[in-house]
């Protein structure tokens, strides 16, 4: 019999949750406090008191069987021999609003569990508690209620017959979705070479599951441009799904490029499978979709000045049976008219509408990110979800982001600017705050002065200072600076010896306490004053503060030998930094929420550094080859010229040289990437001075969508004239831009994209160092070799397409980076000169073969 799977959460919230979203209540981070809290008082209660319980429990109700499960918060049992289930609930309700009364999803949750736990365990009588904890009294409350196993029983039957009939609509969609994911064909009449083999990886690691461990089927493909990555991902495991291997399947992606990507595939197989039944439902972030935004344009999620979110409860079901009854294709145009005609919310819509779907496309933060991930689906691991990670060679570095902070002095500043007229009491909290920054400072400055040296690409950081250099902290009146001035200031905090010390910046192993219990004090009264003055002029400022705190203390929560801290010392200014060095441990959490996890890029080399940074050692790998003829590839190499730092203004003319004889070899459009901007300007300046004839465009820093879209527009098919684009290697034309044919023929690649050198990323080389001896390939080789062939992906994009990429570095002949070169280009050719590069172009474009 089909069975209907749901959490208890799930159920009742979706029967009986009514009213408003109001984000004084569920927003600023409430859920991740929540957790916390939770965990504190679990641990408080005492012996006997068994904290997250899973229950399920299968039945069946008017011929449709459930499956419901979920974890009680805590159960234990009274001095009298009662069994109570108790539900925690945390609450930025006022204490005075806090009665038994306050939600009756609360009390349901409650009964849900004690139903299954009193049946299961053939109790004849239980109790339901609530353990309100409110956020800023730190007060909690308990209320409990009696029930005899037939009022739960009944309690529990009738809820199940209430969701009947989104139960049956559900089954109904199941049956015919997988009837046509069983037939589903092929969108093309031919798989390119290397798709048939991408996808039968795909498919089998679908199949396989839980079968290769509780962390579910991890596989890692590198699938080279041109092979139709999204295509030979997506209908595998449609058609897997079709199988009863996978429930959903979530599409993941780091661009808003790929995501269209991903639901061009989905329309493709909907028109070579007409009728499809499949549900797929596009994710888009609450600031893009907000229909009612305040000022600042931030969504302000307040039921006073929102008609969206004021009872989007009571009306979500009527706007949610108008897309499910439609052809199930949910993106934000289709999304954004729903809500708008049935006055919901259009972010929560389609966070409702993902419990329908059978795809979910979205950014990578909705598995990984701690703050905005997925909880309906994510919260507990085990689901029997499907991850396809596109451009997976992104997801180290945005990993590393997820689970890091920044902080900075300058927001206290001006948040104590912003209230400057107020009379409230966060002003005098906020000074402290300052004041005691102010000090850690002047901490920073005394372990690390600055010589007036300007920052760059250059040394490696230097080894701890020296004991005289620490005493700085000491003294009589710890007091560094000494004097009448600083008498009134906040004494010098207690700081650790830091692993490095220079120019302003020191990092330490671990967390110094100073450094949080400035900004400890501040998150209750800031969230009391923005609850309090929502239409101050202040608010924004105040609410960016806020974000800014809550990220950094989540982070602290997490902070391990993962981590590292960053202060760094600028004028008045103090800047924080948690970092993430390692996310490979919340990573593989991640994707263990999973039955299985299917990572594909154009370029993951070696296979080896990206199992070990994102968690997954024990992944299968696989390399296909590329599907177009070497031919169409003309690859070569000017060993002659170094584009190291200390070389570069001496090697702008042969670059210059170089790229003229690229872009003489035919006419058409070129790219030229170089690893900054201010290499970049220095070429171009000499390139157009020398070379006048050549038309050129040059990115510019900083571009929006627009800038971007109006650059890729100088790109047109079969032009009259040659054209030479400057980019920056690694930047956003340097992957993921597809300007197929005669839009792009040839690429210069200048260096070999090496981050640049600065304390954070010699931090990250230093952990590796210890971590494997393999510190420079992680923190530069391997990240600066995928910006390399990624930049070289742009040109052959199609079995037509014929092109020519250049690399300008004698680095690209030594063995370290040539070991890093996929399969199909061993024919590059080394040349000596840009004469030989002529040579070998006008061989290349008369049709003959390279010179060797």
């Amino acid at each position: 019999m089909p069975e209907i799977r749901l959490a208890v959460r799930q159920l009742v919230e979706f029967l009986l949750q009514t009213g408003d979203i109001d984000s004084r209540f569920t927003g600023f981070d409430r859920a991740n406090e929540g957790a916390r809290i939770h965990r504190r008082l679990q641990k408080q209660a005492g012996e006997g008191y068994r904290p997250e319980v899973f229950l399920s429990e299968t039945r069946t109700v008017e011929g449709i069987s459930y499956t419901i499960e979920g974890r009680a918060d805590g159960i234990f049992e009274t001095p009298p021999g009662r069994t109570v289930v108790d539900e925690i609930k945390t609450t930025a309700a006022p204490l005075e609003e806090i009665t038994e009364e306050l939600n009756f999803c609360h009390w349901a949750q409650g009964m849900v569990y004690a139903a299954i736990y009193a049946g299961q365990n053939s109790l004849a009588m239980m109790d339901v508690r609530l353990t309100y904890y409110q956020i800023d009294t730190d007060k909690i409350l308990y209320f409990t209620r009696h029930f005899t196993r037939d009022e739960l029983e009944n309690f529990f039957t009738g809820l199940l017959r209430q969701y009947a009939p989104w139960a049956r609509r559900q089954l109904d969609w199941a049956a015919r979705r997988d009837a046509d994911l069983a037939a589903l064909r092929f969108p093309y009449p031919d798989y390119r070479p290397g798709q048939r083999a991408l996808a039968g990886e795909v498919y089998r690691a679908c199949r396989t599951g839980r079968g290769a461990g509780k962390a579910g089927a991890r596989l890692f493909c590198q699938a080279p441009t041109g092979t139709g990555k999204t295509m030979s991902a997506l209908f595998p495991a449609m058609k897997a799904m079709g199988e009863g291997n996978g429930e959903k399947l979530f599409y993941f992606t780091a661009r808003t490029t790929a995501r269209a990507a991903a639901e061009d595939a989905v329309q493709l197989l909907r028109r070579a499978n007409p009728g499809l039944a499949f549900r797929a439902v596009t994710l888009t972030a609450k600031e893009k979709v907000c229909l009612c935004p305040g000022e600042g344009g931030r969504p302000a999620c307040l039921p006073e000045s929102c008609p969206y979110a004021r009872d989007y409860y009571d009306r979500r079901k009527d706007a949610l049976a108008a897309l499910l009854d439609g052809a199930g294709q949910f993106d934000r145009p289709a999304i954004e008219q729903t809500a708008r005609r049935h006055t919901v919310c259009p972010f929560e819509l389609g966070l409702d509408l993902s419990d329908w779907s059978d795809l979910i496309i979205g950014d990578y933060n909705y598995l990984f990110d701690p703050t905005v991930r997925l909880r309906r689906f994510f919260e507990a691991s085990g689901g029997d979800w499907v991850f396809l990670i596109d451009e997976a060679h992104n997801l180290p570095d945005r990993a590393r982001e997820m689970y890091s902070a920044a902080f900075s002095k300058r927001s206290i500043t001006e948040a104590k600017r912003a209230l400057l007229q107020s009379r409230s009491s966060l002003k005098g909290r906020l000074a402290r705050a300052d004041k005691e920054l102010l000090a850690l400072r002047r901490a920073c400055e005394g372990l690390a002065p600055r010589r007036g040296a300007p920052a760059g690409e250059g040394p490696a950081p230097a080894d701890p200072p020296p004991a005289a250099q620490l005493d700085l902290l000491g003294g009589a009146d710890g007091n560094a600076d000494g004097g009448r001035a600083r008498r009134s200031a906040a004494p010098l905090p207690a700081l650790p010896a830091p692993i490095y010390a220079g120019e302003g910046t020191v990092f330490f192993r671990a967390l110094p306490p100073a450094v949080l219990q400035p900004l400890q004090g501040l998150q209750g009264p800031l969230q009391d004053w923005l609850e309090k003055y929502p239409e101050d002029p202040a608010h924004e400022v105040l609410l960016d503060l806020s974000f800014q705190l809550q990220d950094l203390l989540r982070t602290a929560d997490r902070y391990d030998e993962h981590y590292v801290t960053q202060l760094t010392a600028h004028g008045s200014d103090l800047d924080i930094r948690l970092l993430c060095l390692d996310p490979s441990a919340f990573v593989d959490e991640s994707l263990a929420c999973g039955r299985a996890s299917v990572l594909f890029s154009a370029t993951l080399v070696p296979p080896g550094y990206y199992k070990k940074v994102l968690g997954c050692a024990g992944a299968r790998a696989v390399a296909l080859n590329s599907p177009f003829p070497p031919g169409n590839l003309g690859l070569y190499c000017l060993p002659g010229i170094s584009t190291r730092y200390r070389d570069r203004e001496a090697s702008v003319g042969a670059v210059s040289d170089a790229l003229a004889a690229l872009a003489g070899g035919r006419v058409g459009n070129y790219l030229a990437f170089f690893p900054s901007y201010a290499y970049l300007q220095k070429v171009y300046a000499d390139f157009t001075a020398r070379y006048p004839a050549v038309r050129t465009i040059a990115q510019e820093s900083g571009l929006d969508e627009a800038g971007r879209a109006a650059f890729l527009e100088q790109f047109a098919p079969d032009p009259a004239g040659t054209l030479l684009g400057f980019g920056v290697l690694g930047g956003v034309f340097g992957e993921g831009v597809d300007l197929a044919g005669s839009r792009l023929i040839g690429c210069a690649i200048v260096g070999v994209g090496l981050p640049q050198v600065n304390p954070r990323q010699e931090m990250l080389r230093r952990y590796f160092d210890e971590q494997a001896g393999c510190g420079f390939d992680y923190a530069y080789r391997y990240p600066g070799m995928n910006k390399v062939l990624q930049a070289a992906g742009r040109v052959i994009r199609t079995e037509t397409d014929r092109g020519v990429v250049l690399l300008l570095d004698d680095r690209f002949a030594q063995e370290s980076y040539r070991r890093l070169f996929p399969p199909h280009w061993g024919h590059l050719a080394y040349l000596p000169d840009a004469a030989g590069l002529r040579r070998a172009l006008d061989a290349f474009w008369a049709g003959g073969a390279q010179n060797a």
